[in-house]
């Protein structure tokens, strides 16, 4: 797509009380798509590195009996678990003999039980996701995309159920509930073919999902977070967790969005060598746009407003107890993106 002289396709959203802040676009010609486009999201390499992953439950509900999440509950597994004294009505054919032969006491043997999850993934394919700081990485959409497929592939090898449903300003058609191993190439395959459009309704389409769900479970929300302010989200994650979800919140970012010096010299345009005085900031999903001049002070109250935001967010999720980890387009599915999985507490 061909932009004129001092027009730019920013992902910058709307004037922000005091300042700036990120914010969202329309969809780029099928050209400015890359030529990473067509391929596969994950490769058999990564893929074997996942399967010795598993997701970490937390407070979720683990239910059946097929899956590898280990339960409170004790069976009759052969996992052995722990001991207990005999008592009433125990099945005696576990009573452990070589421990009444050393302590002069019957005691139980306990197993353990393995129960799977439900995991939930909500995935923005709004217009701003459609967005990309440079020729030389990925889209939004494509990592938010591979960071799914990732997570949903370490779920399926665990026996877990998992939904997958895109959404803009509304929910989309639904992938799943799939579980087992076979459909780990099904969702990859479901996930490439997915596009993105629409505007952003972040914290209602939340809403939305919670309560047609009867059965709490896992919630990834996998976003670039540009719809609303970070009081709304915290509101949102404060009735998940009420009701018993363990959300987690996977924010995707161009470094031309949040980096300090990035998101400077692409404002300044210091890669352009017409030396533009002015950038006209176009909104992908509205279409909307602003006329500026990028000095020092707008530069370095972007700088600042996108700090607060970024600060936001944490803050809103830290105090609903909801895992949150900020992922850059720059990254692939290696290991500065596991290390940050596991710091947060959301693969183990």
């Amino acid at each position: 797509m061909s932009v004129p002289p001092g027009r730019r396709n920013v992902n910058l959203k709307a004037i922000r009380r005091g300042g700036w802040r990120p914010f969202a676009h329309r969809a780029p010609q099928p050209e400015t798509l890359g030529p990473d486009a067509n391929e596969r999201l994950l490769d058999e390499r990564t893929l074997a590195r996942l399967r010795r992953l598993s997701l970490f439950a937390g407070r979720a509900r683990t239910e059946g009996l097929a899956g590898e999440h280990r339960s409170r509950r004790r069976g009759t597994s052969p996992e052995f678990a722990d001991f207990k004294r005999y008592a009433q009505g125990d099945d005696f054919r576990r009573i452990d003999w070589n421990t009444y032969a050393r302590l002069d006491g019957l005691f139980v043997r306990l197993s353990e039980v393995t129960t799977e999850l439900s995991v939930h993934f909500l995935l923005d394919s709004s217009a701003s996701m459609d967005w990309r700081g440079g020729d030389d990485r990925p889209t939004k959409f494509r990592s938010a995309k591979c960071l799914t497929g990732a997570l949903a592939a370490i779920a399926l090898w665990g026996f877990d159920r998992i939904s997958i449903v895109p959404f803009s300003d509304s929910l989309g058609r639904s992938y799943g509930p799939v579980q087992g191993r076979a459909q780990v190439v099904p969702t990859l395959r479901h996930l490439q073919a997915l596009q993105p459009m629409g505007e952003t309704a972040l914290a209602p389409i939340i809403g939305a999902y919670m309560h047609g769900r009867s059965r709490p479970g896992l919630l990834f929300v996998v976003s670039d977070l540009l719809s609303g302010e970070p009081d709304e989200l915290q509101a949102v994650l404060h009735e998940l967790r009420g009701r018993g979800w363990q959300t987690a919140v996977l924010h995707i970012v161009d470094d031309a969005e949040v980096s300090t010096d990035a998101s400077s010299a692409w404002l300044r345009g210091a890669d352009d060598a017409r030396g533009m005085t002015s950038i006209e900031l176009i909104d992908r999903e509205s279409g909307a746009t602003l006329r500026l001049a990028p000095d020092d002070d707008l530069v370095a109250r972007y700088v600042a407003n996108v700090r607060s935001w970024l600060d936001g967010l944490e803050l809103a999720c830290a105090e609903e107890q909801t895992a949150y980890a900020r992922f850059s387009t720059a990254w692939g599915i290696d290991d500065l993106t596991l290390a940050l999985l596991h710091e947060r507490s959301i693969v183990a």
